[in-house]
């Protein structure tokens, strides 16, 4: 992990990371508070080091300045030992120090409301914590899936969740399901409007959640298989990779302005998969990631949400955006990383990329320490 240097108010910025031995592999940028630090300088914050073991990280929160939390999977690369394990790494000093708690459920996601309160989606049901995280309980079980739609990986459809208070919230996934609970997660009900898209479920889901008060985004999309659909990894067939079409796939959202009361479905052809969604204010960022044959590895677009009308705002070739954070301001950040090669997807690691913007046009990168790959 990475953490933002020269924090000049309360709030400090968390970059969230995954660790193979010594090397730190960016994830994903979060936990960012409500007023960001104003920092220079990224620096590596943890890095996992047991020998012969290596810690996928799966997701990270800080719902606040000094409280954390990353989940996630350890594994032997070695082989000795096939039975994966599954832990918390937990800071109550801003990423300073870290502990480890064990996990009985492989960990999808999670979200927190404050630094106390907080949901894990799990393959195996839904888990909630009031001790920021040292302790978990599970509340209701996964959503299993229609087997007519085909198998879902892991046992249930659910991967991510969003709750607006301690009992009203949200949760999606896969075969187009997105569900409402209005008690903290032990029920869950339909949401009719999510259904209505003219989409096969078998290969369609929502997979991105972002809530500002009560405006509310769900985004996912519909991806059918291909005749040309690639066998082997892009890696193996780098000259078939780059000559492989990027066609347009339907993307579909629904929208609420009432926190969740009502929904209106709306879909678009597009290229590309949506990797994340976010809303402050009067603003919204949306990245894009690409197919090696695109012209961007990947864009960021900016949304005025009284309009509704987009923008491109970020893209570079050298550049492949994981995620992006918005705050208030706008003060605006994004995470990238530097392809090592003509393949952006390449499973090498590259050089971690921060860029950060104040008015959503111009970007700065900012200094990241030389030891962040991803």
């Amino acid at each position: 992990m990475i953490r933002l240097e020269k924090d000049t108010s309360r709030h400090g910025c968390r970059l969230a990371g995954m660790a193979a031995g010594p090397t730190v592999l960016l994830m994903l940028i979060a936990g960012m508070m409500a007023v960001p630090a104003f920092g220079q300088r990224w620096k590596v914050q943890y890095f996992y080091d047991e020998n012969r073991n290596t810690f996928f990280i799966e997701d990270l929160s800080f719902p606040s300045a000094t409280r954390g939390i990353a989940v996630g999977t350890v594994r032997d690369e070695l082989g000795q030992n096939n039975k994966e394990k599954y832990i918390a790494l937990l800071t109550s000093d801003g990423g300073e120090h870290w502990s480890t708690e064990p996990l009985k459920d492989h960990p999808r996601s999670l979200f927190f409301l404050n630094d106390s309160i907080g949901w894990l989606v799990g393959d195996n049901g839904i888990w909630f914590t009031e001790e920021s995280g040292r302790n978990w309980k599970k509340i209701s079980n996964q959503r299993k899936g229609d087997k007519k739609f085909g198998p879902t990986p892991g046992g249930g459809v659910l991967t991510r969740v969003w709750f607006l208070d301690e009992k009203h919230g949200f949760a999606v996934g896969l075969q187009k399901t997105v569900v409402e609970s209005k008690d903290g997660g032990v029920t869950w009900t339909p949401v009719e409007e999510a259904a209505k898209p003219s989409a096969d479920a078998s290969h369609t889901a929502y997979s991105v959640i972002a809530f500002d008060g009560k405006l509310g985004l769900i985004v996912g999309g519909s991806v059918p298989p291909r005749i040309d659909d690639p066998k082997l990894p892009s890696w193996m067939e780098p000259e078939r990779a780059v000559k492989r079409r990027q066609v347009p796939t339907l993307k579909l959202q629904i929208e609420t302005r009432d926190g969740g009361a009502t929904w209106k479905s709306s879909t678009a052809p597009l290229f590309g998969d949506v990797t994340a969604v976010r809303l402050s204010g009067l603003n919204g960022l949306v990245s894009f990631s690409f197919a090696e044959s695109f012209e961007w590895p990947s864009e960021v677009y900016k949304i005025d949400l009284t309009t509704g009308k987009t923008a491109i705002t970020f893209h570079a070739k050298d550049r492949r955006v994981f995620d992006c954070s918005l705050f208030p301001g706008p003060r605006a950040y994004i995470a990238a990383v530097e392809p090592p090669g003509k393949l952006n997807t390449v499973p090498i690691p590259g050089k971690v990329k921060m860029l950060t913007s104040t008015n959503l046009t111009d970007w700065t990168e900012m200094d990241v320490d030389y030891k962040a790959n991803a």
